[in-house]
């Protein structure tokens, strides 16, 4: 029942734009069409990409200055502000990353106060609650030097239900996932 449906409605739209285009009197509506076509597919939509898939191209594609520093700010010691329920904490000077939780990403632009070297933001994901939040990107707004956002889930989830947590995308950053069950 569902496909017939959807049959139909797809059907109904290639009759009206047969209509707008093979109508001589249809001019206003077919630049309306062109300019809601063209806005549509220049947006670009939030797409996060597997960790380990990124790095191999990477690889792959000789960027190896870009490997190695995304590999330093993954996997390496560093200056680090931690952010969660129970309070934010700065380890080192100049901190280069942030580690928060889901629940503290709306507060990191006003808690955060060296924001200058940022360039990695790691988000944990630790209950299926979770999966219901939003990570507003315009939260990071403040971060001059943000290349990464890491989005680390400890449930069970997908690439599209990670996407969708993702708002107000600007394609600014590069949207980083790992699903990490009981690791």
């Amino acid at each position: 029942m569902k496909t017939k449906s959807t049959l139909e409605k797809a059907v109904k739209f290639i009759t009206n734009c047969k209509f707008i285009f093979f109508s001589k009197r249809n001019i206003f509506q077919k630049n309306i069409f062109f300019i809601l076509f063209f806005l549509v597919t220049s947006f670009s939509f939030a797409q996060s990409e597997n960790v380990d898939s990124y790095l191999t191209n990477l690889e792959k594609s000789g960027q190896n200055s870009k490997l190695s520093h995304l590999k330093h700010l993954l996997y390496d010691l560093q200056s680090a502000v931690y952010s969660s329920k129970g309070g934010t904490k700065v380890y080192g000077d100049q901190p280069t990353a942030i580690f928060a939780d889901i629940n503290s990403i709306n507060s990191l632009n006003s808690i955060v106060s060296s924001k200058s070297d940022i360039e990695i933001v790691t988000i944990k994901i630790s209950n299926a609650a979770d999966l219901n939040k939003s990570i507003d990107l315009n939260s990071f707004s403040g971060f001059e030097k943000l290349q990464y956002i890491f989005i680390i889930s400890k449930v069970e989830t997908s690439p599209s239900v990670i996407n969708n947590l993702i708002k107000n995308d600007t394609s600014k950053y590069v949207l980083l996932y790992k699903i990490s069950i009981g690791g």
